[in-house]
């Protein structure tokens, strides 16, 4: 009986990781989707500045265009393309929302071992809650969400923020129990996302912690870096 109820919860979670994975990778293509469209009205608009011989606004317009574009541009630096992806696809979603999306990344991510659908899952979650408390924080407050990538000692550390409501330190010790929401509706579909968060963080032999105060919450999450 045990042995069944351990197969059957772990067949749940991997369904779980899969939907989250295949919701990540929609999310993905509708910004890429998005992106094209957009390429393809900047070209025809610098087409006609030149059409009409407006040579110096086609310049002004290729230059503004570049500084939109030179941000996103960073974020796939990083040497996981799966990450990469991801974090792009999330920033255009978050700041759709209308929420300020901020980014530092000092680590170029070698010698992370960590599978595609894992890290998606890992992250996707993060940064969907992360969207979630912003939204549901004070009407007129700060709206921000940020993300930190950085090497500390032999890990690799990432540092999801947002500033939404304060969580109270006796909840910061549940948040990551099975089945656990402070949702008042749709109870069952909450309370996974960071219990897949932890057990697939503990799998890859890392860590995660949660710091929360009138400055921000933030989610911490740190792997072992292997040298190849």
């Amino acid at each position: 009986m045990i042995y069944i109820l351990f197969t059957a919860t772990n067949r749940d979670i991997q369904l779980m990781r899969q939907e989250i994975y295949i919701a990540n990778l929609k999310e993905s293509m509708k910004s890429l989707r998005a992106q094209r469209h957009d390429f393809i009205s900047h070209l025809q608009t610098v087409y006609g500045l030149l059409q009409l011989g407006m040579n110096e606004a086609g310049l002004e317009y290729i230059a503004s265009v570049c500084k939109e574009v030179r941000q996103p541009t960073r974020i796939i630096e990083v040497s996981q393309p799966a990450l990469a992806g991801l974090f792009q696809a999330k920033a255009a979603a978050i700041e759709e929302k209308g929420v300020s999306f901020q980014y530092e990344i000092n680590s170029d991510l070698k010698g992370l071992l960590l599978p595609p659908t894992d890290a998606t899952s890992i992250f996707g979650n993060l940064l969907d809650n992360a969207l979630e408390a912003t939204l549901a924080g004070t009407p007129g407050g700060e709206k921000r969400i940020w993300l930190r990538i950085y090497n500390e000692g032999n890990c690799h550390c990432f540092e999801v923020g947002n500033t939404g409501p304060v969580i109270p330190l006796e909840l910061q010790k549940k948040i990551f129990a099975r089945g656990f929401t402070t949702k008042k509706v749709d109870r069952e579909s909450h309370g996974q996302g960071l219990y897949i968060v932890q057990k697939l963080v503990k799998a890859n032999n890392g860590r995660v912690e949660v710091n929360s105060s009138d400055q921000g919450t933030v989610f911490t999450v740190k792997f072992p870096i292997f040298s190849s």
